[in-house]
């Protein structure tokens, strides 16, 4: 999605959970036999073989390092913790506005001082510092009254904070001198609160999703979805710091397709925007690849649905364009129903011991159902989903005469719903001072070896990732380029795109879109300009990079390494006209 400045200075984004696959429990639950597997990756060619492309844009130059203290005292650190104390101060950046103000955070007794002009990542939503803690903005925090209050000013005006039952917090910086000082920062309630089990009910009409339980319901599971813009429900949120993304698809089947529970109750009128036609009965088939004539190298297809199931638990969609009132349409969601297996992931919310409300409520932002749903391939819209995603700051061999191993390594794994995709990845540089979007491709043919498909000009497109057709999981694009093309990956930035390549060179299909010839000219109007299923953004997800991967010590005993933070441009430049530098530095 776009960058958006409100009139407070926040800036606010719609984001994947920060945490990589592997780390992520839902994804492990339901893909544990792919999820850090190898077979499928696509890898670089080697040495000779292609050449990195003149690029539509290229990396932001930056200056060599300033460093405020000798080189050997300036060690890095990643601390994760509760977040037992917090402020807000200009005392390093007097004469910034207050949204651009930093502070300290105390983790494990330990404080680490948080530059002016840090931009922190939550589930689903970026904010500044100082704006994350602002009472007049977020007047509503969760419920009960706190059993934990923190102290986050120190100009003396009390602010909302977080509550019941905890704030998790983690922080990857530098040491500068003895002074713990931050580069990166996010936040939860419990990053790794996450659960899994079988819905048995719903409450339409506040967006609730019951799973397991018995049959009084005392021990159900109540899953709220936490969702103010209504894009996957009726729209409620006792919390929009701790959102769905209402950009992206993370209400989802495993193929990335969006989800949704209706907003009232199916068997007495069709929610348009949930409609049931997009959860096929088994009584009347499920359409495979086999059905629409589509062979997979492989020769596996869809397994037949379980005995008893009343819904298809995977199946192809057929062309949107001519598809019937009874037939499933890609253009909408689907609706989740009884018997679906899904994790969930979200802020754990306290129950008030009675009525309707007298169990605790996960206050969901993200949802992934066992459900396979394919967009038929060649057509438009097209979805797709991010499952992890790390990136190196390119690094020297040696710091300080201190040998480190430094990487120059790209990892993805994203789900599209047609298999036949091609999947291009770009970093997304803002410019320092207006902000404005520039998209660089990082996905030519020298990266992944690749071949695209004739484009609409009639030429052959070099690069992208060709989704896993022939590989154990349809739809899977892959990628782990752990000698990355020299020189593409410098200066990673805080926003990625990851693009299916028909979104902006469909060769006619469907017409819904101008062609593009060259990946790496790509316009963000391009890249942003579809939009389907009650308003999300196709064909792309757009996030903050999960994890960067920085230097680490080669030999054990060796004096330790910092943290590159000054090989990352949106930390050295700012990122726009409401952020800057960090200050200070964290070297």
């Amino acid at each position: 999605m776009d960058a958006q400045v409100d009139n407070t200075g926040t800036r606010q984004h719609s984001l994947r959970t920060w945490l990589t696959a592997c780390a992520l429990l839902m994804w492990v639950a339901l893909n544990a036999q792919d999820a850090c597997a190898g077979a499928g990756t696509a890898t670089p060619p080697a040495p000779g073989l292609g050449t990195l492309p003149a690029l539509g844009a290229v990396a932001p130059d930056l200056l060599p390092p300033i460093f405020s203290a000798p080189q050997q005292d300036i060690i890095g650190f990643t601390a994760i913790g509760f977040l037992k104390s917090a402020t807000v101060s200009d005392a390093l950046c007097p004469g910034l506005p207050k949204a651009q103000w930093g502070g300290t955070a105390v983790i494990n007794e330990v404080t680490i001082i948080i530059p002016c002009n840090t931009v922190m990542q939550m589930p689903a939503a970026t904010f500044t510092w100082a704006n994350l803690f602002d009472a007049k903005q977020f007047a509503t925090v969760l419920v009960p009254p706190a059993s934990l209050t923190l102290p986050v000013s120190t100009r003396g005006d009390t602010r909302a904070a977080f509550r019941y039952p905890s704030t998790e917090i983690r922080i990857e910086g530098n040491i500068v001198a003895g002074q713990h000082i931050a580069g990166l920062v996010h936040i939860s309630q419990q990053s790794l609160n996450t659960g899994t089990g079988i819905i048995t009910g719903f409450d339409h009409a506040k967006g609730v999703i019951f799973v397991g339980g018995r049959a009084d319901g005392l021990a159900e599971v109540r899953l709220q979805l936490n969702d103010p813009n209504g894009r996957f429900s009726a729209g409620q949120s006792p919390d929009s710091r701790f959102s769905v993304d209402s950009d992206n698809p993370t209400i989802k089947a495993s193929t990335g397709y969006p989800m949704c529970v209706p907003r009232y109750d199916p068997s007495i009128a069709d929610d348009p925007a949930c409609p049931r036609r997009n959860r096929p009965l088994t009584a009347n088939g499920c359409r495979n690849f086999a059905a629409a004539g589509i062979f997979l190298p492989a020769g596996r297809d869809f397994a037949p649905p379980a005995p008893g199931a009343i819904y298809c638990s995977a199946f192809l969609m057929g062309d949107p364009a001519t598809a019937l009132d009874n037939e499933p349409n890609s253009r909408e969601q689907a609706p989740f129903e009884i018997g679906d297996l899904i994790a969930y992931s979200g802020t754990l919310l306290m129950g008030d011991g009675n009525g309707p409300n007298r169990s605790d409520t996960i206050s969901v932002h993200t949802i992934t159902a066992n459900v396979g749903i394919f967009t038929a391939p060649g057509t438009l819209p097209v979805y797709i989903a991010i499952g992890d995603f790390n990136i190196s700051a390119e690094a020297p061999r040696f710091f300080n005469g201190v040998r480190q191993e430094a990487p120059n390594r790209l990892f993805l794994e994203a789900s599209v719903t047609d298999v036949t995709g091609i999947v291009d990845i770009y970093l997304v540089d803002l410019d320092a001072v207006t902000g404005q979007e520039t998209q660089r491709w990082i996905t030519p043919a020298s990266m992944t070896g690749g071949i695209g498909a004739v484009g609409s000009n009639g030429q052959i497109i070099d690069g992208g990732i060709t989704t896993q057709l022939t590989g154990p999981q349809p739809g899977r694009a892959r990628i782990r380029a752990v000698k990355s093309t020299p020189g593409i990956l410098q200066s990673p930035t805080r926003y990625i795109r990851v693009v299916v390549r028909s979104l902006c060179d469909p060769a006619n299909v469907n017409g819904t879109a101008p062609p593009l010839a060259d990946p790496s000219a790509a316009p963000v109007e391009c890249l942003k300009r579809a939009t389907a299923a009650n308003g999300l953004y196709t064909g792309q997800y757009f996030a903050p990079t999960p994890s960067f991967i920085f230097p680490e010590n080669l030999v054990a005993g060796d004096p330790p390494v910092p943290y590159n933070f000054w090989a990352l441009g949106f930390l050295v430049n700012g990122e726009g006209p409401a952020t800057g530098p960090l200050i200070p530095t964290p070297w």
